[in-house]
C-alpha cells in the first residue's frame, strides 16, 4: 500500500516535516522544504504523480504540485533511530528559530521603515504648514505696507496738490478781495 510521508511518519511518531527530513537524511529525498525530489534510492520504493489545476491565465489559478508517495517496504531499509529523531527535530527547531528571527527582524526593520516614513510625512507637513503661516504673514505685512504706503501716497499727492494750487489761491483771493474792495469804495 502506498502511503505519504506524513502516514509514515505516524508510526515512528514524527510529523510530515519532520519524516520528509529524516528521509533526506537517509538519502530517499533530495532538495529543500517544499521542492522535494525523489532520489535513485527511492525510486524502487516511491512513486511521484504531478498535478495540475486551472484553466491557464493568472499563475493561483494554474497550480502545478507533485505529490509523492511511498510503499510500505520502505520500513524494511528505514533505520529511524531516536539519535536520528533528536537530530531532525533539532534541524527543524534551529530553522524554525532562524526563520522566526528572519521574520522578527524583517518586521522591525518595515515597523522602523513605516515610522521613518511617518516621522518625514510628518515634518513635511509642518513645513508645509510653517511655510503657509509665514506666507500669510508676510501677505498680511504687505498688506499693511500697501495701505501706510496708499494713505502716504495719498498724503504727497495732496500735498503736491496744495502746493501747486496755494499760489493760484492767493492770486485769486486777493485779486476777489480787491475787487470786493474796489466795489465797497465805489459804493
Amino acid at each position: 500500500m502506498q502511503v505519504s510521508a506524513r502516514i509514515l511518519g505516524q508510526d515512528y511518531g514524527l510529523t510530515a516535516e519532520e519524516m520528509n527530513r529524516v528521509l533526506v537524511k537517509l538519502g530517499f529525498l533530495k532538495g529543500s522544504p517544499g521542492d522535494y525530489s525523489l532520489t535513485e534510492k527511492a525510486m524502487q520504493y516511491a512513486v511521484e504523480k504531478d498535478f495540475h489545476r486551472g484553466t491557464g491565465g493568472d499563475s493561483c489559478y494554474n497550480r502545478y504540485w507533485t505529490t509523492r508517495t511511498f510503499d510500505d517496504s520502505i520500513k524494511e531499509v528505514l533505520d529511524v533511530s531516536a539519535e536520528l529523531i533528536s537530530e531532525v527535530r533539532d534541524e527543524i527547531a534551529t530553522a524554525r528559530a532562524a526563520r522566526y528571527a528572519a521574520q522578527a527582524a524583517a518586521r522591525a526593520q518595515a515597523d522602523a521603515e513605516f515610522l521613518a516614513k511617518q516621522a518625514a510625512e510628518k515634518a513635511a507637513r509642518e513645513a508645509a504648514e510653517i511655510a503657509a503661516m509665514e506666507t500669510e504673514e508676510l501677505i498680511a505685512k504687505w498688506k499693511k505696507a500697501g495701505k501706510i504706503g496708499l494713505i502716504v501716497g495719498g498724503v504727497l499727492i495732496v500735498g503736491y496738490g496744495v502746493y501747486k494750487v496755494t499760489p493760484h489761491i492767493k492770486k485769486w483771493w486777493q485779486e476777489h478781495h480787491q475787487t470786493e474792495q474796489e466795489e465797497t469804495d465805489a459804493v
